[in-house]
């Protein structure tokens, strides 16, 4: 039984339905939009608890699957509430939404066999009969017109228990919904749909409108949006990397239940059971399909291997593939496994682990140019190069490393312990925090908000030093003026300050070799040799005017950077790539020695594709024709040809030096320009350098794509990926990352 206080607030709530239903104010005469609005929200947070004597069924309810359940109905048999309805086998409650695919399927997860039984048993039926179904819902309507309440059921359950209603309101947005006779519109069984409709706000216009939709709209609606709606939640868990669980947030329930209803969210079992896979199945295909599409020999590979931590600290990597499909000037990237890989796993480990993938993908290693790894697992490396692979140190990943470095240097980092905490403190202090938003707007500060850092990120531990540094008479005032806290313990020294210019001028080319990376379409390894050798020759050079500290942290950087990159086949592998980019093929940062070095190599490459592909025979045009059995012996030839014989062929080695000097002889490409769309352009004229470019232009900068190079996606990808749960891990991330594709 309900509270006397309890069954007054409902009856005031059923009152203010009605008034709603029939164009009143609620409550009031008083036409503000303030008075429906709080209807709303009284209707939307409270909660009411009812018992029940009996489950009735009304007559409008057909469907055979109504056997088990039921509305709770008072002793009398009025029914109580219409928002959810109990199955008379388990009391499980379930929200009613005007159809019975949800009825049904919870027989079919809970009762399998009563459901055989009943659909056994139901004959099939072999006709509608409309007309007499319309005239039992026309007496049904005038009954409640007329404020009675019809009292047979084809089903009556005698059975008591609580039901708990929360104050759910599903809003329509169906502009097609005629207003027009909304009495009429108001069938038995139905729970309070709500639209509000109005100018400006909730009510613009100065006038309430509040219906219900149509019981033929609803089921129309829902016979179809249950699969779009499911689909659709999956793929904004897939997109945006969210967890499955979020469909069980009250939160997200509404929010669905507002921009469309009826609707039915499928559950978290149903996402990680059904649909996901579902889903990751059907990508597979396309991605596998995709793939022997370039499975050709002369299509170049390149492969991605990104070691990331998840929440726990368990260590995960994900593989992806680069390539460049035949005839477009644009590199594709495919994510393909992401597996569980302990910091125990040894040489042997790895190496059974690739083989198992190369051979799961069909990649064959003679065709994948190298390996780009972000991670410093010397195991992994060795398991590669002993496969005959070239691995190149990611780039970001090299500079993530870098700066950490520079981070945990003692006095650095007990500079950065003080930051965090001054930084911790303000943001908790509402008078603290409103002086310094105060003090920010009056400066005028380029830079956004002060924030904490994220140190996976080292930019963010960057930017975090910046915005100290912007504000730091503001932040010493704003520590002497608050009251409560240790003076001494926030305190930073002329020391820390100076430490913080130091580290910050110091990785400022690091910072801006990130920016490089985001704004390419896709950075390219051709792009490493002239950053890494700007950045050793000239912005970690030191200066006179450097402190010691800066000076140690240039030499340091300098000498790591070098030695990442140190391995010859890497080194070589990188200048090749950078001498065929049409941006930096005048080499100015390299002595002749280099040149050489590297032109020699090409040649050979070049020369041996031209015989591969020709042999010694000249490249014919296409007006040569060429003739499918031998021709007849002309007079002129059967006379005079022994005094002119037929010169042979151009040998590879001509061809190959010809198309090298024509390359050289082709402007400089813009430094902003693609030079995956110059080559395209240029293949024309050499057709054979164009082929081998394609072997080096098919490896990537870094792991990362350059939508998740800026900071702040990096930190937002980073925390979403760590939460997710170790069975998910594969298949989300796979689809995450291969989502725009078309299947």
């Amino acid at each position: 039984m309900r509270t006397p206080g309890r069954a007054s607030r409902a009856n005031a709530m059923e009152n203010n339905k009605q008034a709603l239903l029939n164009g009143a104010k609620p409550g009031t005469s008083d036409d503000s939009k303030n008075d429906i609005q709080m209807v709303l929200a009284k209707m939307m947070e409270e909660k009411h608890t009812y018992t029940y004597k009996k489950l009735v069924v009304p007559p409008s309810m057909r469907s055979i699957y109504w056997k088990f359940f039921g509305f709770p109905a008072t002793e009398e048999g009025g029914i109580i509430t219409k928002v959810k309805i109990v199955c008379i086998l388990c009391k499980t409650q379930i929200a009613y939404n005007r159809n019975t695919s949800n009825l049904r399927m919870h027989l079919q997860n809970k009762h399998a066999q009563e459901l055989m039984d009943l659909e056994t048993s139901s004959l099939p039926t072999t006709r509608q009969v409309v007309s007499q179904d319309n005239k039992e819902r026309k007496i049904q309507k005038k009954l409640l017109k007329a404020g009675l309440s019809p009292t047979k059921y084809i089903y009556t359950t005698n059975t008591d228990g609580t039901v708990q209603i929360d104050g759910d309101i599903q809003f329509v947005t169906d502009p097609n919904i005629s207003l027009s006779n909304m009495e009429d519109d108001i069938a038995i069984g139905q729970p309070l749909r709500v639209m509000i409709k109005g100018g400006s706000g909730i009510n613009g216009n100065g006038q309430n409108v509040a219906f219900l939709m149509s019981e033929d709209n609803a089921t129309n609606q829902s016979s179809v949006d249950v699969k779009t709606v499911s689909d659709a939640i999956a793929e904004f868990i897939i997109m945006d990397l969210q967890l499955p669980e979020i469909v069980e947030g009250r939160g997200f329930q509404r929010l669905v239940a507002t921009l469309r209803s009826p609707c039915e969210i499928p559950s978290k079992n149903k996402l990680e059971e059904e649909i996901i896979p579902r889903i990751y199945d059907n990508f597979r295909e396309s991605v596998v399909s995709s793939l022997s599409c370039v499975a050709s020999p002369a299509t170049e590979l390149a492969l991605t291997i990104e070691e990331w931590q998840s929440n726990n600290d368990e260590s995960f990597v994900t593989l992806s593939v680069y390539y460049q499909n035949t005839g477009e000037a644009t590199l594709e990237c495919k994510i393909l496994s992401t597996l569980h890989a302990p910091l125990d796993w040894e040489e042997s480990h790895w190496g059974t682990t690739i083989d198992s993938l190369l051979l799961e993908w069909d990649l064959k290693v003679e065709r994948i140019t190298a390996v780009v790894v972000s991670t410093s697992r010397t195991d992994l490396h060795t398991a590669l190069t002993n496969r005959g692979l070239t691995v190149i140190p990611c780039l970001l990943h090299t500079l993530q490393v870098c700066a950490q470095a520079c981070f945990e240097n003692p006095e650095v980092s007990s500079t950065l312990a003080k930051c965090r905490s001054v930084i911790g403190a303000i943001i908790s202090h509402p008078g603290a925090l409103a002086t310094l938003t105060m003090q920010e707007q009056l400066s005028e500060l380029d830079e956004g908000s002060i924030l904490l850092d994220y140190p996976a990120v080292w930019i963010s531990t960057y930017t975090m030093l910046e915005q100290m540094i912007a504000r730091r008479n503001m932040i010493t005032s704003i520590l002497e003026g608050m009251e409560g806290i240790d003076q001494e313990m926030f305190e930073i020294s002329n020391e820390q300050w100076k430490i913080m210019e130091d580290i910050v001028n110091v990785l400022e080319p690091f910072k801006v070799t990130i920016m490089t990376l985001s704004e390419e379409k896709m950075p390219l390894i051709s792009l490493l040799k002239p950053l890494l050798w700007q950045l050793v020759s000239s912005h970690l050079k030191v200066k006179e005017t450097d402190s010691d500290t800066a000076r140690t942290f240039k030499e340091s950087l300098s000498d790591m950077l070098c030695d990442r990159y140190a391995d010859y086949n890497v080194t070589l592998l990188l200048q090749i790539a950078t001498t065929l980019d049409p941006r930096f093929k005048a080499m100015p940062y390299v002595t002749e020695e280099d040149k050489s070095v590297v032109s020699t190599p090409i040649k050979e490459m070049l020369t041996k594709l031209i015989q591969e592909e020709s042999g010694d025979v000249p490249i014919k045009t296409e007006d040569e024709a060429v003739p499918s059995k031998k021709s007849r012996v002309s007079g002129m030839e059967f006379l005079l040809g022994g005094l002119c014989p037929t010169k042979a062929g151009m040998p590879a080695e001509e061809k190959a030096d010809l198309e090298i000097v024509q390359y050289q002889s082709e402007p400089t490409a813009p430094l902003d320009y693609c030079p995956l769309q110059w080559w395209s352009k240029v293949s024309a004229k050499c057709p054979n350098l164009a082929k081998l470019v394609s072997r080096y232009h098919c490896v990537p900068a870094c792991c990362a794509p350059p939508s998740r190079i800026p900071p702040d996606v990096q930190i937002q990808y980073d925390t979403k990926r760590a939460t997710l749960p170790p069975h998910l891990i594969d298949k989300l991330i796979f689809l995450h990352g291969n989502h725009t594709m078309q299947v």
